[in-house]
């Protein structure tokens, strides 16, 4: 990495971002990728990878004013980033994931963000103390799914997915509903169907591995009945099976499937990638930005595993067959590792990029 890739992508954040300042979309851009390169998220760890731009102790005290400037307002920042993510994946069915994730005892994240290729892109996200929500729960993601619907391209409608611990929710369902979206809820076994005026709860749908059942009618009980189509999925292999609502009249269980990418994306985050468990920051605030520079970071991770998997001349480099055993993230990673010590067949990019919609190009020298 150089100065002149550190200026090129300066200048997509500041086409992607146009509220942030000259100093502070050079700071997202150091960090983004001095965290791709060191694997890590903390800024001490990260400044350590970062020589180029002077002593470690000094680079580490860039990255923290840019995690402490209030200036910088996230919320902005989110709506931005959606639109620059959404417009380069509006040409596939938009999946949008909704779920909760932890710092131990000292930080709470809800998060939405867009499935890709069995990862997720982070799109909008609030970090609290786990004891001092923002809002209510529905409101909160309510407030999210709103950001990212000011970017979303015209026509667009998404899929919106949660688990039954988020999806068990009348209210929700109400929100998604007036947005005019679809939903992909699970809910708990013990929800109530109301179909031709009999009543069933759904735990009695199916009774062994290997059934299913799908029809419509009404759930939701006590919160006076929201009609909708119920899908109950016993898998073979499977000890458990899944409670499904959606009004999606193309929905099956194997869209709910992909709800898993994102808990794959939240070990992006952690262990598997910028190691965010380490990092110590904690305070909601600081969080929230260094969210942003995560998402910056993961998709443009994913950008390059893409193109290592798409790219038939990279192929062979990094994975062996048509299908991988790796996500697209770590081959990412295994191609950030190949330019970093010379050994990929091509030269670092003249430029980092983000494009998720199609095979991936950008100018480089192959065979070099």
């Amino acid at each position: 990495m150089s100065l002149e890739e550190l200026y090129n992508w300066q200048g997509q954040i500041r086409a992607m971002i146009g509220d942030l300042g000259y100093w502070q979309s050079l700071g997202l851009a150091l960090y983004s990728l001095g965290m791709v390169v060191a694997r890590q998220s903390a800024p001490s760890k990260v400044a350590e990878q970062l020589g180029l731009m002077g002593k470690p102790d000094s680079v580490q005290r860039r990255l923290e004013r840019f995690i402490d400037n209030a200036r910088i307002k996230w919320q902005d920042c989110c709506v931005a980033w959606s639109g620059w993510v959404l417009r380069r994946v509006s040409g596939t069915r938009l999946i949008l994931l909704v779920d909760e994730t932890k710092l131990g005892q000292h930080l709470s994240v809800m998060l939405i963000g867009v499935a890709y290729r069995s990862c997720c892109v982070p799109l909008a996200w609030w970090a609290y103390k786990p004891t001092a929500w923002p809002m209510g729960q529905v409101a909160l993601i309510e407030t999210l799914l709103k950001w990212v619907a000011q970017a979303l391209p015209t026509g667009v409608i998404p899929l919106v997915q949660a688990d039954r611990g988020i999806g068990t929710s009348p209210d929700l369902v109400r929100v998604v509903k007036a947005m005019h979206w679809h939903y992909l809820f699970r809910v708990q076994k013990s929800a109530i169907l109301r179909q031709g005026g009999q009543e069933r709860a759904l735990k009695h749908l199916v009774n062994a591995p290997g059934q299913s059942w799908q029809g419509s009618g009404q759930v939701f009980k006590k919160d006076g009945w929201i009609a909708t189509t119920v899908l109950v999925v016993w898998a073979v292999g499977y000890t458990d099976y899944w409670c499904l609502i959606t009004n999606d009249p193309t929905a099956s269980a194997a869209d709910y499937a992909i709800r898993y990418w994102q808990e794959a994306g939240f070990r992006d985050l952690k262990s598997d990638g910028w190691q965010w468990q380490t990092s110590r920051i904690f305070s909601p605030d600081h969080a929230n930005r260094l969210l942003l520079v995560m998402a910056l970071a993961t998709a443009w991770t994913l950008t390059l595993g893409s193109f290592a998997f798409d790219e038939p001349a990279l192929k062979t480099c990094f994975t062996k067959g048509q299908v991988t055993t790796y996500s697209l993230f770590r081959l990412g990673l295994r191609f950030v590792e190949a330019l970093l010590d010379h050994s990929a067949p091509v030269a670092w990019p003249l430029r980092p990029f983000i494009c998720l919609s199609q095979p991936l190009a950008f100018p480089i020298s192959v065979g070099v």
